[in-house]
């Protein structure tokens, strides 16, 4: 019999259905006193505080790992991804847990986009740090994690949930909810799925108030600055959580109508929910691909979702 587990993690609210679910909570728990940017023995903290250096330093095989992958995603996003924004959320408050932040004023810092800030051996974990800055690896550890413990999760039925990161397969079709971001009490959107993998990014729930107005987590990669936008909230389908993470955050850097062109011009291998804050909801057109039915609060725009019902 499948069982599961609720827990906090990674400041997120975690479920964890699968036979190993214990197995996997400690998992998780390991995952973020390694790669926590908050905790200063972490693995992260040691890596954020070393001097700049043309020396290189052996680091462990997965975060070697990690730094390719993010390093891809950041030239693969024209930059808008940026894992070197540590400095930046530090400046503008975010510098603690988000359930500890407090009201304060905001520090100057460092432009956010620099070239060649790490180099990475092409054949060993060896890194070069080449300028002073620090990773912020949060959100794409939390769904690399997913990722992971979905692989080692046993069970006929395994569903992984970390805060809106998810990744699951199901012996027979699901109904899945996304969250409203207007009302998280209800669903906005409802999918009906047997196997996938769903990021979804937000700007309202994570935002904090400086002496300078509010600020939310999400940052242009290339200006370290909270991007103009309407969008409020992407969920992405795709093959993993860590991609459906990255595309669902740089989605939020750009106004709802662009994404389908967007999404057009560089990969057509994921499919998006688009939450804007006029509450329209844009689904793009290759959502029948992923999921057997959708259904919407309310009428949407675009996509194959207009109507159906799971």
């Amino acid at each position: 019999m499948t069982k599961s587990i609720e827990f906090s993690c990674m400041g997120s609210s975690f479920f964890v259905e699968a036979e190993n679910h214990a197995e996997l909570k400690q998992w998780f728990n390991d995952i973020e006193q390694t790669y926590s940017r908050f905790r200063n023995e972490s693995y992260l903290s040691w890596f954020n505080r070393l001097e700049p250096s043309d020396k290189w330093v052996t680091v462990s095989p997965d975060f070697y790992s990690i730094l390719v992958e993010v390093t891809d995603y950041m030239k693969r996003m024209d930059g808008l991804f940026n894992p070197f924004l540590g400095a930046q959320l530090k400046a503008l408050g975010y510098d603690r847990p988000f359930s500890e932040m407090k009201r304060r004023g905001i520090k100057a810092c460092l432009p956010a986009y620099h070239e060649n800030k790490i180099l990475l051996h092409s054949g060993q974990p060896l890194v070069k740090k080449l300028q002073n800055v620090e990773l912020d690896l949060g959100g794409f550890v939390k769904g690399w994690s997913v990722d992971r413990a979905y692989h080692m999760a046993r069970g006929h039925n395994v569903f992984i949930d970390g805060g809106g990161d998810m990744r699951f397969s199901f012996a027979e079709p699901e109904v899945i909810g996304i969250m409203n971001p207007f009302d998280s009490n209800t669903d906005i959107v409802q999918l009906k799925i047997r196997k996938g993998a769903i990021a979804t990014s937000n700007v309202l729930h994570r935002r904090w108030q400086t002496e300078d107005g509010f600020y939310h987590h999400i940052l242009n990669g290339k200006t370290g600055e909270n991007p103009e936008s309407d969008v409020v909230q992407v969920t992405v389908l795709a093959s993993s959580v860590r991609e459906a993470e990255v595309y669902a955050k740089v989605l939020c850097m750009m106004n709802g109508e662009l994404v389908e062109s967007w999404l057009g011009q560089r990969d057509r291998s994921i499919a998006a929910i688009v939450i804007t804050d006029d509450k329209k909801i844009r689904i793009t057109e290759n959502i029948a691909e992923f999921c057997e039915g959708v259904k919407t609060a309310w009428s949407s725009q675009h996509g194959n979702g207009q109507g159906s019902q799971v």
